[in-house]
């Protein structure tokens, strides 16, 4: 008796300590659990992630993006305000828009002296127009190659400016103390020698473009081929775009000198400006040069024109959507 009651005492302390022995696993499975959850709790929360992490993707943040408005006529600024860049709908360029986009048109002038950057020019998207010199080494060359791009181009007329005397004819086409019959003839001549030319703007011509005298029979010229007309506006006297309106002449006037520095930052910097100007009338045509530091901005532009807030045009599609320059009214 006291051995079997021995032997029932042994198997219920060895049940006890069994019983021990998984209570002390148990706690310790659940302390580990317990500790893993809160670490994973922890790295489930953002201001957990290490630094180092953070500054490597960095939170995106809107871009807002500086504009100067601009008077295209004095070249003075007028207003600065911040425009959300961010916000506006890039427009698909090239195509009619219905919106309200404002147009931007760009004319390249002095062509027909060189080809390098011509060459380049070519090569570009964005839809310009291009304005040649007559009789220059390659104004031919530069008219086949703009035509074989489907690139519309104008004659590039030399016409007096303030600085230049009477007698130096050979500085412009067309100046003062010429009579009616010279202005026509001179202005035929100059248009044959670059035949599928679309229109005529001004090269220089201060002087030339205050006399109604010799814009009237230029005008005559430019009517009687069906021609468009850019006035440059190298004066604000000129009477240039108002003869060729009264003369029944398609015309447009130059808002704004993109290149008047050879520094290419203060180029992109005008042209901002310019844009800003163009949302502020609608539509807007510009003008810059077969230049170096002109070229390289534009060519980093074509990479981007399509995000920029107008849609580009020729000069003739201009004239198509606008009223000589204004927005068609509605």
């Amino acid at each position: 008796m006291a051995k079997h009651y021995k032997r029932a005492k042994d198997k219920r302390s060895l049940r006890l300590k069994l019983a021990l022995i998984l209570l002390v696993i148990a706690a310790a499975v659940y302390a580990v659990a317990l500790k893993n959850q809160g670490r994973y709790a922890k790295l489930a929360e953002p201001e957990a992630v290490p630094d180092k992490i953070t500054a490597s993707v960095p939170a995106p943040e809107p871009k807002t993006r500086e504009w100067v408005v601009v008077s295209a006529d004095e070249g003075l600024p007028a207003a600065q305000e911040r425009v959300e860049a961010s916000k506006a709908q890039p427009p698909v360029c090239g195509y009619p828009r219905a919106d309200g986009t404002p147009l931007l048109a760009i004319l390249i002038d002095d062509g027909g002296s060189q080809m390098k950057l011509t060459k380049r020019v070519a090569a570009l998207e964005i839809p310009t127009t291009w304005a040649i010199m007559p009789y220059r080494q390659y104004s031919k060359e530069t008219a086949q190659l703009a035509a074989s791009k489907s690139v519309p181009y104008i004659l590039h007329l030399p016409m007096q400016a303030q600085s230049d005397k009477d007698s130096e004819t050979g500085k412009f086409i067309i100046g003062r103390g010429m009579t009616a019959d010279e202005v026509r003839a001179k202005t035929a001549k100059a248009l044959d020698s670059l035949p599928g030319v679309v229109g005529v703007n001004n090269h220089r011509g201060s002087r030339a473009t205050e006399s109604r005298e010799l814009m009237e029979p230029f005008m005559q010229v430019l009517k009687s081929r069906g021609l468009l007309f850019v006035d440059s506006r190298t004066t604000g006297k000129s009477v240039a775009y108002d003869a060729a309106r009264k003369a029944g002449v398609p015309a447009l006037q130059n808002r704004g000198f993109l290149d008047n520095s050879t520094d290419k930052a203060v180029i992109a910097k005008r042209f901002d400006e310019l844009v800003r100007n163009a949302q502020k009338r609608g539509a807007l045509l510009i003008i810059c040069h077969f230049r170096p530091s002109t070229v390289a901005f534009l060519e980093e532009l074509n990479a981007r024109y399509k995000n920029v807030p107008v849609r580009f045009v020729t000069v003739p599609e201009m004239l198509a959507l606008t009223d000589n320059g204004a927005p068609k009214k509605k």
